[in-house]
């Protein structure tokens, strides 16, 4: 299956070596694959994570080491489970957004990251890849499998369907997406929550799963780089900079200059939801995912105010629920990464047809990719 860990490197050539060597030898395989296969297998996996800390702040189970390098913007990641070592990297190099490499199996690696960005003093979290974004992110390359999910978590009954599930294989699937969010009864719950798509460049190619949690599995591939080059469009072309346009452009701050000016703009998720009173107290309640907690004040039977607290990073909020929008006054210096939470969940647990917009439309534009 190739290798069975990585192993521990000093320098950034050494670990894009060792990427790649594990990359080339995956056992390549026509099999399909299931749910309950795929964390048996020796994929190399990646994970995007946005931070507001530094390394030296996050603490750890007495399981995970990190491991300097010759280098300040690698560390070896030494966890131990049950008597048993494994090494993975993290990348550092962008002090917002960093990436986590791994051969560990899905289960294990994903339980040990959630297990340090969910402790309330982190400071991390997720990238929070909508279904806009993931068929942003996998348009115009060959798709090879996909998975759509909706969970009526809050009883949208403008939403007839109560849980969805699909998980399918193609050639290329695109057409088989465009149909399933046009069809008359499985389009009201359609939400992408992971698209694997083959990136290819003159011969060079990786296979790769992307989900809305930021995370990108290989499963095929020749060439690091065809990775590199992906998760660089994932965070430099898309996600970095609609993060940078919440936090610039719609942060709310005041400016005294001959009277208080009042700066920024107000942030709108055009949405469906049938109970809003319903909705606006399942927000609050400070669990996963939402991580939300607070006030919610009653204006009318059809208008709440929410003042929130983001345990991600302690910022606080005001979001005005009406039946068909959320408004967002996100206060100057708060992460924007509340924002894309919220959006991605609101997707995925009431409405897939939601939409983040700012005063010139929709924040992530989908450009007819599908």
């Amino acid at each position: 299956m190739g290798y069975d860990s990585l192993p521990k490197i000093s320098t950034r050539k050494e670990m894009y070596d060792q990427l790649d060597l594990a990359i080339n030898n995956i056992k390549e395989t026509e099999e399909e694959l299931t749910e309950e296969y795929i964390p048996q297998r020796k994929y190399l996996k990646s994970l995007i994570i946005e931070s507001n800390s530094t390394l030296e702040d996050i603490k750890t189970e007495d399981n995970i080491q990190f491991i300097p390098t010759r280098e300040d913007s690698i560390r070896i990641i030494k966890i131990i489970r049950n008597d048993k070592t494994t090494y993975s990297y993290l990348d550092l190099l962008d002090s917002r957004f960093w990436i986590l490499y791994s051969l560990d199996t899905s289960i294990d690696i994903k339980k040990e990251v959630k297990g340090v960005i969910e402790k309330n003093n982190s400071r991390l979290d997720y990238t929070w890849l909508s279904s806009d974004s993931l068929q942003v992110l996998s348009c115009n390359y060959q798709k090879t499998s996909f998975s759509m999910r909706f969970y009526n978590s809050f009883s949208n009954e403008n939403i007839p369907l109560k849980k969805l599930s699909i998980r399918l294989w193609a050639e290329d699937s695109e057409e088989i997406i465009k149909n399933l969010f046009n069809n008359e009864y499985i389009g009201l719950g359609a939400c992408l929550s992971n698209v694997e798509s083959k990136q290819t460049n003159n011969g060079k190619f990786v296979k790769t799963r992307l989900s809305m949690d930021g995370s990108l599995n290989v499963s095929k591939g020749n060439s690091i780089n065809e990775l590199l080059e992906y998760q660089q469009k994932i965070i430099e072309g898309h996600y970095k900079p609609i993060i940078n346009k919440i936090e610039s452009e719609y942060a709310t701050g005041y400016e005294i200059n001959d009277g208080i000016n009042v700066k920024g703009k107000i942030l709108s998720i055009k949405i469906k939801i049938d109970d809003i009173e319903k909705f606006s107290k399942n927000l609050l309640k400070g669990v996963y995912p939402f991580r939300f907690v607070g006030f919610a004040n009653k204006i009318t039977e059809d208008d709440y105010l929410l003042n929130v607290l983001d345990t991600h990073t302690y910022n606080r909020f005001d979001l005005e629920i009406f039946h068909d929008e959320i408004l967002i006054n996100l206060p100057k210096d708060t992460c924007g990464n509340c924002v894309t939470r919220l959006f991605a969940l609101c997707q995925e647990r009431i409405d897939p047809k939601a939409d983040l917009r700012g005063d010139e439309g929709s924040i992530i534009k989908k450009n007819g990719g599908g």
